[in-house]
């Protein structure tokens, strides 16, 4: 096998959709990741506090900058208001700072563009009147231009952009779900599927959340972020181009196969 018998990329929905023609035209297989706009589902019944801390730090650290990370979170509406407390508290005790400082688990975004380019989509939704809650006591604007306050923002359009679009940012999205049903279907409800969470202590719950969510990548009582090397890594819709990574996803995509016939 030659370096241009096969293409993996991980990147931008755009980059996937170039890459894909680019590898069409050459007859070539493409494995492409392609980001996630992943959400966390709190039911009534799991614990409150260990979810709150599982998904903060999934949403925040690294800046939220990883496609894995927690991007939304669907509350169940009895304990809504319970959780976005106990949520801003744990977003809150995570440590936001140098880079080269071993504690920090916030740092900045990769670039000043891309902090700009958050920021705007902050400042459209606290515009749309979406409650906006900053989670630093620090000015972002002092540590530098690439720098920007973690955010949680609670809103219950699921149309809005700050719903449908993946910031790829410090930025966690919350939206209330009535019942089950609509927390399935607010869980589902955009156009990326790669990874999804449920915190609960219900099997039958699982075993739907397991046969309903569209994603690659589906976890139980821990947050959408990071992902095992050795297990197969790809999401679905939006989220993904061609077969998925890692483990031995990566062997039978990089093999191709031959018949051989003796007479």
């Amino acid at each position: 096998m030659t370096l241009s018998d096969a293409v993996t990329i991980s990147g931008s929905s755009k980059a996937g959709r170039a890459a894909q023609e680019i590898c069409a035209a050459r007859y070539i297989p493409l494995q492409a990741e392609l980001g996630g706009n992943n959400s966390s589902i709190v039911w009534r019944d799991a614990d409150l506090a260990a979810a709150a801390a599982s998904i903060a730090e999934g949403a925040f650290v690294f800046a939220g900058q990883r496609c894995t990370a927690n991007r939304r979170v669907i509350i169940d509406s009895s304990v809504y208001d319970i959780f976005v407390n106990q949520l801003v508290l744990a977003s809150r005790g995570l440590v936001w700072g140098d880079p080269a400082d071993e504690k920090t688990q916030i740092g900045p975004l990769v670039s000043s563009a891309s902090r700009n380019r958050v920021k705007a989509v902050i400042d459209r939704a606290r515009a749309a009147a979406f409650r906006v809650i900053s989670l630093s006591e620090k000015s972002d604007g002092a540590r530098g231009n690439a720098w920007l306050e973690p955010t949680i923002v609670c809103c219950d359009d699921p149309n809005a952009e700050i719903v449908q679009e993946e910031t790829f940012g410090p930025v966690l999205v919350v939206q209330r779900a009535e019942d089950w049903d609509e927390a399935i279907l607010l869980c589902n409800g955009v156009k990326q599927g790669l990874a999804a969470a449920i915190f609960t202590t219900s099997p039958k719950r699982i075993e739907d959340f397991f046969q309903r969510v569209r994603a690659g990548i589906l976890k139980i009582n821990c947050s959408t972020a990071n992902a095992a090397v050795d297990l197969p890594f790809g999401g679905w819709k939006a989220s993904g181009i061609g077969p998925a990574e890692h483990g031995p996803a990566n062997r039978e995509f990089f093999t191709r196969m031959q018949s051989l016939y003796f007479l």
